[in-house]
């Protein structure tokens, strides 16, 4: 009994859910979906800020001018005769650039033309003499060495004797032009043999040296052997 009446109820209201969501979704989409939508009419006139400065015009088209062409210049060169010349003229002879010649004229011709045998090699002067030295000059140098006039053997000392000592002493000398001995100065020393060798040299005496023509001082070395005879 209980089961036919609930079942009864259940029967009766499934319909009326049913239509209840039917006009649910009838008020959700259909009805917006069927009014009346007023659509926006658009504005006439634009905003200020999309107004746009009209362009200028564009510039007047104006044909470039051709340049005339200047007329050519004409180039300097020889003259051109109007007329055939009867003859031809042979060309002058080059004559050439002017001689310098000792004692001619201007325009390179001799002042004097007596004959061709006053034209000749010019003259080449002698070349001067080479300058005095301020100095004594050194032997090497010389054209001819001094030779010695004059010639003293030294005197072999006591001492060096009896000491047993030999050997070569070696002198700077200078000679005056004259050729005597005014300076002397030991080079190679051996000192038992040293005075001996100076007191000799002194007296010594050599021909007068020249150079450039002149009598000059002359610088040599002097070499002088001690030997011990047996």
């Amino acid at each position: 009994m209980d089961r036919v009446a609930l079942r009864g109820h259940l029967s009766g209201s499934v319909p009326i859910s049913i239509a209840a969501h039917l006009a649910a979704l009838l008020l959700l989409f259909i009805i917006p979906l069927a009014a009346d939508v007023v659509i926006p009419i658009p504005s006439s006139q634009m905003p200020e800020y999309v107004r746009v400065m009209p362009l200028p015009p564009p510039p007047a088209f104006v044909p470039a001018r051709a340049a005339r062409p200047s007329p050519a210049t004409p180039r300097e060169g020889p003259a051109v005769p109007l007329e055939a010349p009867k003859s031809i003229q042979p060309e002058p002879a080059d004559p050439g650039p002017p001689l310098n010649l000792p004692g001619a004229a201007p325009g390179g011709l001799p002042a004097d033309l007596g004959g061709i045998g006053a034209v000749g090699p010019p003259v080449v002067p002698p070349p001067p003499d080479p300058p005095k030295p301020a100095g004594p000059v050194r032997a090497a140098q010389l054209p001819e060495l001094p030779r010695k006039i004059v010639d003293v053997h030294p005197v072999y000392p006591e001492i060096a004797r009896a000491a047993h000592v030999e050997g070569t002493v070696m002198l700077e000398a200078v000679l005056d032009p004259a050729g005597r001995v005014t300076q002397l100065r030991v080079v190679k020393s051996i000192p038992l043999l040293d005075q001996a060798a100076l007191d000799a040299v002194r007296q010594w005496r050599y021909t007068p040296s020249m150079y450039g023509g002149r009598p000059v001082s002359v610088l040599m070395t002097i070499t002088i052997r001690f030997t011990l005879q047996q």
